[in-house]
């Protein structure tokens, strides 16, 4: 029977040129000074960014700080350190400028300001329960995580990566300016838009799956296999960085709505063990080889299979002819799609792994098999499952 809870707090702003809006909209969280939360790589400050935003905050009446010590695969010190940072200036509320790790930082350091002593261990501890932090207002530069739209927030710390929910992660408010995404290099946008897409691909099967998850995963699925070729040719295309956009923020709300599968699991096992890798490439290296398997174990999943044919249809695969000899439909259009983006001939070793170190990315994988990207797998799936896979990647 059908049962679910929909919940989404956050208003979002969505279209061209709408974060000029940050200089007057009503729905600015109360407060007369902010952290700007940004990456340490410099391009926020390079392409202007840092220096916009703090205008309009300014041009509101609004005084800001900043903390530019985030880095990919975001870490728990340097939420820690910022969160120190924070409640020393007096902070009000956090404007979260960059991509999903930026963003899953202000997540982390705006409920961190909470509570006294370090954020991984006060939310192992459960100390955050009843707890709000401060308020978060995301920007994204990126089209990938969909982290403006959701509850969810990734970070690596003593035990690995772990993704962590909370009511308090969702921003008070998200403005979501593809305009801010037309600088994002070829390959960073293929990535993204991939980190994107198996967004909606896992939600779509998960079990924890909703009508309005289902809805959003498909239109997301849809809108990248047919946009993000396009962005990836012409960064400039508008048209298409928008589409994007809006596909990022469907399949991140459904994060929420719904629950990734497995694949996100194994992933953390790459970008938990090499912090400089990139999250949406290891999903890349995966995929070939995780939805083989999944396919092969759903056989007798009648709703499983039927939904990785309704994927294969919104990717513009229709569902003709006999699979065993023509391929299975999804993997046809995931393999069309991954060579149509430039992410076909992406090898484990580009990435920083290695074949030697399958054990170890394993063991890393079985320390969540209690976690809800497991247990919303739509058929089991145990060591020996866990293991082809991995096996798989390194075979090409």
């Amino acid at each position: 029977m059908l049962s679910f809870t929909f919940r989404l707090p956050t208003t979002l702003v969505f279209g061209p040129g709408r974060l000029a809006e940050l200089a007057t909209t009503p729905l600015l969280p109360a407060g007369k000074q902010a952290m700007v939360v940004i990456g340490a790589s410099g391009n926020i400050l390079r392409q202007g960014y840092l220096a916009r935003v703090q205008g309009l905050l300014s041009d509101h009446g609004v005084k800001s700080i900043v903390f530019d010590g985030v880095r990919a695969n975001p870490r728990a010190e340097d939420v820690d350190a910022a969160a120190a940072k924070a409640k020393e200036m007096g902070v009000d509320f956090l404007v979260a400028l960059g991509g999903g790790s930026v963003i899953d930082s202000a997540k982390c350091i705006a409920l961190a300001t909470a509570a006294e002593g370090p954020f991984w261990e006060n939310m192992a501890a459960q100390k955050f329960e009843g707890l709000t932090g401060l308020p978060v207002v995301a920007i994204p530069t990126t089209s990938g995580t969909g982290t403006e739209g959701n509850a969810v927030a990734v970070l690596c710390g003593p035990e690995g990566k772990r993704g962590f929910v909370h009511p308090a992660f969702y921003p008070a408010l998200s403005i979501i300016d593809p305009e801010l995404t037309r600088s994002v290099p070829q390959r960073l946008t293929a990535i993204t838009g991939m980190d994107a897409f198996f967004h909606a691909v896992e939600c779509f099967l998960s079990k924890a799956r909703q009508p309005m998850s289902d809805m959003l995963c498909l239109e997301a699925a849809h809108l990248v296999t047919r946009f993000l070729p396009s962005a990836v040719e012409d960064g400039d295309d508008l048209n298409a960085r928008t589409a994007l956009s809006w596909a990022s923020l469907a399949a991140g709300m459904s994060l929420t709505l719904a629950s990734p599968i497995s694949q996100h699991a194994l992933e953390y096992s790459f970008s938990g063990s090499n912090h400089e890798s990139q999250h949406g490439a290891g999903l890349v290296l995966l995929c070939r080889s995780y939805f083989s398997r999944l396919i092969e174990l759903a056989r007798n999943n009648e709703d499983t299979s039927d939904r990785l044919l309704n994927l294969a249809v919104a990717m513009g695969f229709g569902v003709s002819g006999d699979d065993d000899e023509d391929g299975h439909p999804f993997l046809n259009a995931l393999e069309a799609l991954l060579e149509a983006v430039g992410l076909g001939d992406l090898r484990p070793e580009d990435m920083g792994f290695h074949e030697e170190s399958v054990e170890e990315y394993v063991q890393a994988a079985l320390k969540l098999m209690g976690s809800r990207q497991f247990l919303n797998t739509p058929v089991p799936m145990g060591e020996a499952d866990v293991r082809a896979i991995f096996e798989g990647v390194f075979e090409r």
